[in-house]
């Protein structure tokens, strides 16, 4: 059975999981029917995902005959261990996390122009730092390139949230353990209390 509890429809988390993740998961049907994983950068935007690779091999066959795709990203927060909530009892033992997951359909970008777009956008997401010429059609650094890569596009057709920090526990529950991640005091344990808080505040 699937947690209501952890199920979420805000558009606001899920720009900020696609714009946090680094690494997505592209799940495609191969030419014998076996699910094709592969793993990814990408960029989330106008509701719609990115990422680029070569003209030809699989992953562009694929996505070119075989249109319907998955994609899926995640961020991991802090591992709860059992001992915090019940004595010599594995089960309470879980990881708090985001996820987005979605269904869709591909297509390929061929425009030069939407290219060198696309391709500007990953170097923000991915070198904000700066350090190179802007992506431009026009600029011959970047023509050979721009003709010998392919940037695919998925139009999501289902998207499913999924931010796990403990909304079927009690608020004190909750605070408790806000308590815990205080005193254990890793990075990202402060990560996930910020986390926590806001579910607090959303009651």
């Amino acid at each position: 059975m699937r947690r209501s509890d952890f199920q979420a429809n805000d558009k606001d988390l899920l720009n900020r999981i696609m714009d946090q993740a680094k690494v997505g998961q592209l799940a495609l049907t191969d030419s014998e029917g076996y699910p094709r994983i592969v793993p990814l950068n990408y960029i989330y935007t106008n509701d719609r995902v990115y990422f680029h690779g070569a003209m030809d091999g699989e992953k562009f066959t694929l996505f070119k005959d075989m249109p319907k795709v998955s994609f899926s990203v995640d961020i991991p927060y802090s591992i709860i261990p059992s001992y915090w909530s019940a004595k010599d009892y594995a089960c309470p033992a879980s990881t708090f996390f985001q996820s987005v997951h979605m269904r869709g359909k591909g297509h390929l970008v061929e425009s030069l122009k939407d290219k060198a777009m696309f391709l500007q956008l990953f170097m923000e997401k991915y070198q904000p730092e700066g350090g190179y010429k802007v992506v431009d059609e026009g600029n011959p650094l970047y023509r050979k390139g721009l003709e010998e890569t392919m940037v695919f596009e998925i139009r999501p057709v289902q998207v499913d949230i999924k931010s796990k920090f403990g909304q079927n526990l009690s608020v004190t529950a909750r605070e408790g353990l806000i308590q815990k991640l205080r005193e254990r005091g890793e990075k990202i344990d402060l990560l996930t209390i910020d986390e926590i808080k806001r579910t607090i505040q959303g009651e």
